[in-house]
């Protein structure tokens, strides 16, 4: 079916503007080749290209990658999709991509769209571009094929597929956004737009960076929407919020400034309008240019570099393509090396000790370590000098006997185990720090009583670690048993046995012996300075006898005249006689007499041992044990009642008048 006039001649339009610029001719080159590159440094690309037909003989493209492009060291890999009725190697030139080849270190593919009827080369996108004639050919199908040869055979990079379209072709660079989103990083749409029916006929596939670009005055794809072929397509704006939206992004673009992207005259006349903070880590923005055309003049170089710069601002290199992007990789440029675990600067591959703890990573994989990890339990002790380095609670060997400190009972190997040591404060930790045993019987000093095993306690030893002293009578330092003259009375220890001596007179010379002034043979005491005379004989001296002509008697202890051997109460001043022996003295017993009897508490004379009631002074007696003393007692042989009956009162009352009246009557008669 032929399409309208109107899309017909709008499409002719934009075959003839993107005509008007003249390309120069690129001779291409088949065959480039792995290079064996230098992994000590970053390479210097040069603009000295090399080139790849990438495809099938049916349909080709071509691939242009930087003189010095090593396949082994990945580069972003950037797909230029052309305008309706143009090619891709122009859509190259006239964004500048080819010389961003080299400056910008990138690969860079020129495919070109399918050739209809009247042979106007265009892209099968959406429904409103540019599928004039309703064809079926399946581009989504041949950009993705491109995309993984260029990776698998020319050193593209797959994290860094990025798609840059001009109208038809920014058209297809939304619609790979929706049905290949997972292969592409970002997609750079110039003055083109997505799908009216974004929701329908955008399926899910990924979240990719959105950057669309777009003039406000472009006469061909209308800047607030309209449409192609007989269907809408969305306006600018939209375009970038159904992706927003997807991505939950803000729903409201926030203004970050503007930009020069045309003209090359120093004015920056494009809004940056982004939607922030988009909950699936991409990135959505739409580059507003004010008072743009459809083919604006784009700034060389300053377009490329900055659409380029964001399309791959979240995208990190793998320099030497080993695996590990470069904000992984410890080593850049050497392809053989990417982490360095222990920071030494040799590479963990190479590096036979990767934690520098001292064990090689051999060594570690016997013992069961991590070779990662210098502290494998985490006990803050290296693993070479960890006791036990899977164990936290096992950490250190003292004495190297390959026992840890933790579970050896004695951690030095000092012989004194760690119970020991720590009763006897000593450091059980230190072999130098050893308990002071001074007789040596295993029981250290602090806790010994003997220290010197001579059979006297350390407390009453005045020499606790001489075993041969143990007292100094006359406190001159020298043990007794060294010392010659014990009391230091100028007579030797020999000739005191031999004499005996007490105030330096040998004592069977001496006629005072004790020195008290009484000679010898008048003192009773002779070796008492304190006594001489015992005038009553009782063997106590007469200064210490408190009854000195009383032999009966010596010691007065409570001081109340009667000696304690007649005192029955020796330590009582009040007290000395019990006659009646009941073991309450005379003065204090009321009945001194009675040895049953010695309180009166109501004073009735009857003591409370026999007073029935010794509260009460007006009774003593309960015959009857009815709790009524007999005083009160109306009847004191019955304990069933103690009072008076009234009744009975009144019987007695009536039989006495009775009697009398009876008498009365009687004498009356006898008169």
């Amino acid at each position: 079916m032929r399409a309208s006039a109107v899309p017909v001649i709008l499409l002719v339009l934009v075959m003839i503007s993107q005509s008007l610029a003249v390309i120069s001719c690129v001779e291409l080159e088949n065959g480039a080749t792995h290079l064996e590159t230098d992994y000590g440094g970053p390479i210097t690309y040069t603009d000295e290209h090399t080139y790849a037909t990438l495809g099938s003989s049916e349909r080709s493209a071509t691939l242009t990658m930087p003189g010095g492009h090593d396949y082994d060291r990945p580069l972003p890999l950037v797909i230029a999709l052309h305008g309706y009725s143009s090619s891709g190697s122009f859509n190259a030139w006239w964004m500048s991509l080819y010389d961003s080849v080299h400056e910008n270190e990138h690969l860079l593919l020129t495919p070109d769209g399918t050739l209809n009827w009247i042979a106007m080369r265009y892209w099968n996108a959406t429904e409103a571009c540019c599928n004039l004639f309703g064809s079926s050919v399946d581009d989504v199908s041949f950009l993705e094929g491109l995309i993984s040869e260029a990776v698998e055979n020319y050193g593209a990079d797959p994290l860094g597929v990025v798609l840059i379209g001009h109208s038809n072709g920014a058209f297809m660079t939304h619609r790979m956004a929706c049905e290949r989103g997972n292969l592409i990083e970002s997609i750079i749409s110039l003055n083109g737009a997505t799908w009216n029916d974004f929701n329908n006929d955008c399926p899910d596939t990924g979240r990719p960076n959105i950057l669309h670009v777009h003039s406000t005055l472009d006469g061909v794809i209308q800047y607030d929407g309209g449409s192609l072929n007989g269907a809408q397509y969305p306006s600018a704006p939209q375009s970038t919020s159904f992706w927003a939206s997807r991505s939950s992004c803000d729903s409201a673009w926030t203004n970050l400034g503007a930009i020069d992207l045309t003209n090359s005259d120093g004015y920056a006349e494009t809004d940056n309008l982004e939607h922030l903070n988009c909950a699936d880590g991409n990135r959505v923005s739409h580059w507003r240019i004010n008072n743009g055309s459809h083919n604006p003049s784009l700034n060389a170089p300053g377009w490329a570099y900055k659409s380029l710069t964001w399309g791959l601002a979240d995208f990190v290199r793998d320099s030497d393509g080993d695996g590990y992007r470069d904000d992984s990789d410890a080593f850049v440029y050497d392809s053989d090396e990417w982490a360095d675990n222990d920071e030494d600067g040799i590479g963990d591959n190479a590096d036979i000790d990767d934690d520098n703890d001292g064990l090689t990573d051999s060594e570690e994989a016997n013992i069961g370590t991590n070779p990662l990890n210098w502290d494998t339990d985490g006990d803050k002790i290296s693993d070479l000098t960890d006791c036990d380095p899977i164990n936290e609670e096992l950490y250190t060997d003292t004495d190297l006997d390959g026992v840890c400190d933790e579970v050896d009972e004695d951690a030095d190997g000092d012989n004194w185990n760690n119970d020991q040591e720590f009763n006897c404060l000593t450091d059980w930790l230190d072999v130098s720090s050893v308990p002071s045993d001074f007789d040596g019987d295993s029981v250290c000093d602090v806790k010994d009583t003997d220290d010197d095993d001579d059979g006297y306690f350390d407390e009453n030893d005045l020499f606790p670690l001489d075993a041969s002293e143990w007292s100094d009578n006359d406190g001159d330092g020298f043990g007794d048993n060294a010392d010659t003259d014990d009391d230091n009375d100028g007579w030797s220890d020999v000739d005191e046995l031999s004499c005996g001596t007490s105030h330096g007179v040998c004592d069977f010379l001496d006629p005072d012996i004790d020195g008290d002034g009484h000679p010898n043979d008048d003192d009773h005491y002779p070796l008492d300075s304190s006594e001489w005379a015992d005038t009553d004989s009782d063997g106590v001296g007469d200064n210490a006898d408190a009854f000195p002509s009383d032999p009966n008697e010596w010691s007065d202890t409570d001081g109340d005249g009667v000696g304690d051997n007649s005192d029955a109460f020796p330590n009582e001043a009040n007290e000395w006689s019990d006659l009646d022996g009941d073991g309450v003295g005379d003065n204090t017993d009321t009945f001194p007499t009675d040895p049953l009897e010695w309180i009166d508490a109501d004073i009735d004379g009857v003591g409370d041992n026999s007073d029935a009631f010794p509260m009460d002074v007006e009774e003593w007696l309960d015959t009857d044990g009815d709790g009524v003393g007999n005083n009160a007692d109306a009847y004191p042989l019955d304990s069933s009642k103690w009072e008076e009956d009234p009744n009975y009162a009144m019987i007695g009352l009536v039989g006495a008048l009775t009697m009398i009246a009876v008498l009365a009557y009687t004498r009356q008669r006898h008169d």
